[in-house]
């Protein structure tokens, strides 16, 4: 008992240290020219009013969080998200909303859809496809409110087709490049198709980032990490989604035959992107797990630590209320 006293003393004791602010140091000159070191004065600080960090805090220190959410909607005055994404499901959003933020980017597709004139003078009215025209533009703005990429989901029609993915990627690399965009602030989403993965080998050669979507196999992330990809993305809500429905499926192929169909807490989406992130570090370290589609607290502190977790802002708001042991940065 003497023994763990004394230690817990040494460890209150650096606590104390620790919390002491310490104001400017100087140095005054002795008789004999030797520097003292005089510290003017110290503030104590008890480790008590130390502020704790949230989990939502804490969590961002292991993995990059990416709200699930229009940036344009929760964006506040001076903010940056850290990414952002464009597709056609994105422009009905803001077609059909009645939000005032969304107003900037509706005068955007419309102003993208009558570049196509022959009269028009714009410098997207290069690009034929009007569905192009609109996400270049609102991606374009969409780059000055993220601090990082800016992903444009990639026609699906075009998912068995490599050369079409590759000339369709081209083409709006080309467009946002007249607007400013370089290609170090986008990355391109393909399907996770033998074609897309083939056309994600031949764009990231070109220096284009690309994302693979759709990824419900190892078998898929694996081919993805061969080609190059730069993210694999993982939703695992509608992984969880389809083993609901079909319950007569053996969720853990490495468990007992006797699991088909049973109650289990074993989740094969949570569970493929662990394999994938321990895969990926140790033989394709270049490229990173986003995981997608995460519906609750539990899910996402047992993904802790992976590349990217997309977040919606229910989930945010509830790790942002449970405090944790860990001091704020």
């Amino acid at each position: 008992m003497l023994l763990s006293g004394k230690l817990q003393g040494r460890t209150l004791a650096k606590q104390r240290t620790a919390s002491v602010a310490q104001a400017p140091k100087s140095v005054v000159r002795g008789a004999y020219g030797r520097g003292k070191l005089v510290v003017r004065q110290a503030i104590e600080v008890p480790p008590s009013r130390a502020t704790a960090a949230n989990e939502l805090e804490s969590l961002s220190r292991l993995s990059s969080i990416v709200p699930d959410t229009l940036a344009f909607e929760t964006l506040v005055p001076g903010a940056k998200l850290a990414a952002a994404s464009v597709s056609a499901s994105t422009l009905r959003s803001v077609l059909v909303g009645e939000s005032l933020g969304h107003k900037p980017y509706e005068n955007a597709i419309n102003a993208a859809l009558a570049a196509g004139g022959a009269t028009a003078s714009s410098p997207l009215s290069a690009t034929s496809d009007p569905l192009d025209r609109a996400m270049v533009n609102v991606g374009a703005m969409l780059a000055e409110c993220v601090s990082g990429r800016v992903e444009t989901v990639v026609d699906p029609r075009l998912a068995n087709d490599e050369a079409a993915l590759v000339s369709k990627v081209r083409q709006l690399a080309a467009a946002y490049e007249l607007l400013h965009v370089l290609r170090n602030r986008l990355v391109f989403a393909l399907p996770a198709t033998w074609a897309g993965t083939q056309a994600a080998r031949a764009l990231e050669a070109d220096g284009i980032a690309t994302t693979i979507y759709m990824v419900y196999s190892m078998a898929q992330g694996v081919a993805a990490m061969q080609a190059g990809a730069s993210v694999v993305r993982i939703a695992v809500g509608r992984i969880h989604d389809w083993y609901d429905k079909n319950p007569g499926v053996i969720r853990n192929p490495h468990g007992p035959r006797e699991d088909s169909g049973a109650p289990t807490s074993y989740d094969p989406g949570l569970e493929l992107v662990k394999e994938l992130y321990c895969y990926g570090r140790r033989f394709h370290p270049k490229t990173k797990i986003m995981a997608t589609s995460l519906r609750n607290r539990k899910d996402v502190l047992e993904l802790a630590g992976v590349d990217y977790l997309v977040l919606p802002g229910r989930v945010m708001r509830q790790l942002e209320q449970l405090a944790t042991d860990q001091v704020r940065a």
